[in-house]
């Protein structure tokens, strides 16, 4: 063999040998990487390929129904289309919007909320673009698939008000989650269009209605598209809650307000059972499922009425006369009182340099207890309040619930004020005045209650002294304290409720009622919202309706019925109404008068049924 030859062939072996070698180091190379990926990294690749492939969902629970104490449904679900966006399945989101506005219209303030929640929303969470969809606009959205990448049609479940104004303030209402309810489990939030309970029974028993959500593991294509369904979890729906407001009440008793802005509660005496809790004027809670407008929200917002203020629950008032009820039952109380000693009433105290005034500029002549309880004389009880002092007057008004909550299933709930020296020094650094107990004595002053308490107040009274549990659901166990006070004064003080109604000179006895032998006692108030000259006291109410609206005084009544075995308490409040017997007394008479015509209708129905 020739050098040469011998040469070239050693060169071909060398080569190819490092031919192998790399081979082999690349085979190897391959072989290592392959176990690492398929073995090693098997698992989290599988998960990962999964990922790709399925998409797990959150199902929406259906929220627990609501309804009134006789199975009329008050708070519902009804099921709709909604069209969502999952950011990460979006080329570009933005185009995405732009394509789906040109197809259905987006409001400003829903386009704000959505690319709000985009930036707070993690990229794989469904965020809700438009809800409520027609049958046309989910098949105008499938058409158009290919330029709305990221959007998703889902049927999901929304809250629905039958019986819209009638209930918005005892309900409340739920709306859309946004990035300042930073207090909600994060789970609702992967929810597209839930909504969360903002006001009334729907916020405070949020975590009864609300229910479990479900999941939906689904196989998806390139596109983000459902194919199948691959696994299921049932969602939990909420609790369902029986309610004790009775809506037929709840409807008479808004018609009886009217347009008027005040508030209407009626309460069961002896169980604490709230029947109708009325503030007015009312708003549709439908309005607010969706983002609503900024017209709409203004019109609500600049209305002088406050329509969004839950005046049953919220408002806090100068009690004006009724108070007197308190004051009388601390006289008789404490001794103070002698119901058959007389008072003259001459149309002023004199204290000091300072007068103070009777609403009856000329006087009401001598007057007993149930007298002055019938003219609701102001001078009687300027002159007890001195002899029965601060401290009993307000050891009384807290044995009636003032001063403290009322109702628990309700957030919000007001204490109201009931002053005190104590009080008067810590907040205004200064002593308390004979003067501020006469102010005091009829209600006026720094006193503020609330509808609820004044209510309570005067269902204890017409129960025989029994402060009782006010309640919004039905309920076996009734709640109340032993009786507070002596029967025999609790009979004056009701003797002298009587005699506001049904003696000609009573100052309610124009709204009198006698159904089948059944009347109504109570007591009319009228608070002033601003000091007024001597001599605007000396022209009266007649002068109210010439005031502008807001000038005007508070008119309150706070009644029960039937008088020989109370079944019913009520309070009304007509916010510058002028006067509580022209303004409040009307209202309640009516429907306490309803309250009762129920009882003999139901009762002739089940009697109907049980011959049956």
């Amino acid at each position: 063999m020739s050098v040469w030859k011998y040469e070239k062939a050693r060169e071909i072996v060398v080569r190819t040998i490092i031919l192998s070698v790399i081979f082999v180091c690349i085979s190897l190379i391959l072989i290592g990487r392959l176990f690492y990926l398929q073995i090693l990294q098997g698992e989290r690749f599988f998960v990962l390929a999964e990922k790709n492939r399925t998409a797990i969902r959150l199902t929406m629970p259906d929220r627990g129904k609501i309804y009134d104490r006789n199975g009329v449904i008050l708070a519902d679900n009804h099921k709709i289309f909604q069209a969502v966006l999952i950011k990460e399945q979006a080329e570009d989101y933005q185009k995405t919007l732009d394509n789906f506005k040109k197809l259905i219209p987006l409001e400003e303030d829903e386009e704000k909320r959505i690319l709000r929640e985009i930036k707070y929303k993690r990229a794989f969470m469904p965020i809700q673009i438009k809800d409520n969809l027609t049958k046309e606009q989910v098949v105008l959205l499938h058409l158009n698939a290919p330029v709305l990448t990221g959007i998703q049609i889902e049927e999901t479940m929304i809250r629905t008000y039958p019986k819209k104004d009638l209930t918005a303030h005892v309900l409340g209402y739920v709306s859309l989650l946004n990035d300042r309810d930073t207090n909600v489990d994060s789970i609702w939030f992967d929810l597209a269009g839930y909504r969360i309970g903002r006001t009334g029974l729907e916020q405070s028993l949020e975590s009864r209605l609300r229910g479990k959500p479900g999941f939906k593991k689904t196989e998806i294509n390139a596109m983000g598209r459902t194919v199948r369904l691959m696994e299921e979890g049932k969602s939990v729906a909420g609790e369902d809650l029986n309610l004790t407001i009775d809506i037929r009440l709840q409807k008479m008793a808004m018609e009886a307000l009217g347009n008027e802005a005040g508030t209407a509660i009626v309460v069961n005496v002896q169980t604490g059972e709230i029947l109708s809790f009325v503030s007015t004027p009312s708003f549709d809670p439908n309005m607010f499922l969706s983002s609503i407008s900024q017209k709409k929200w203004n019109k609500l917002m600049n209305n002088q009425k406050k329509p969004l203020q839950n005046k049953a629950l919220f408002g806090a008032y100068s009690p004006g006369s009724i108070f007197k009820l308190v004051v009388g039952l601390a006289g008789l109380e404490s001794g103070v009182i002698d119901p058959d000693k007389r008072v003259y009433c001459s149309g002023a105290t004199q204290l000091g340099n300072q007068k103070f005034h009777c609403w009856k500029h000329e006087g009401h002549g001598s007057l007993t207890l149930r007298e002055a309880l019938r003219h609701s004389c102001d001078v009687y009880f300027y002159e007890m309040a001195q002899k029965i002092g601060v401290e009993k007057i307000v050891e009384t008004a807290q044995k009636l619930g003032f001063g403290e909550n009322v109702v628990t299933e309700m957030i919000g709930d007001k204490n109201g004020l009931l002053p005190t020296p104590e009080w008067k020094m810590r907040t205004k650094k200064d002593d308390w005045r004979m003067g501020d107990t006469l102010n005091l004595s009829i209600g006026q002053g720094f006193l503020l209650t609330t509808p609820l308490q004044l209510v309570r107040a005067i269902a204890a009274i017409a129960n025989n002294g029994h402060l009782i549990d006010l309640h919004f659901l039905k309920q076996d166990k009734v709640t109340s304290t032993a009786s507070l006070f002596n029967n025999a004064h609790l009979r004056l003080i009701r003797a002298g409720m009587y005699d506001v109604v049904n003696h000609e000179n009573g100052t309610a006895y124009k709204s009198r009622f006698d159904l089948d032998g059944k009347r109504m006692a109570g007591k009319t108030a009228t608070t002033q919202v601003r000091r007024i000259s001597l001599k605007e006291r000396e022209e009266g109410i007649k002068k109210q309706k010439d005031m502008v609206w807001e000038s005007r005084d508070h008119a309150l009544f706070a009644a029960y019925a039937p008088t020989d075995k109370p079944k019913y308490a009520v309070i009304v409040v007509v916010e510058h109404g002028g006067g509580g017997s022209s303004a409040a007394a009307p209202v309640a008479s009516k429907i306490l008068k309803e309250a009762l015509r129920l009882d003999i209708e139901d009762a002739k129905l089940k009697e109907g049924v049980t011959r049956k």
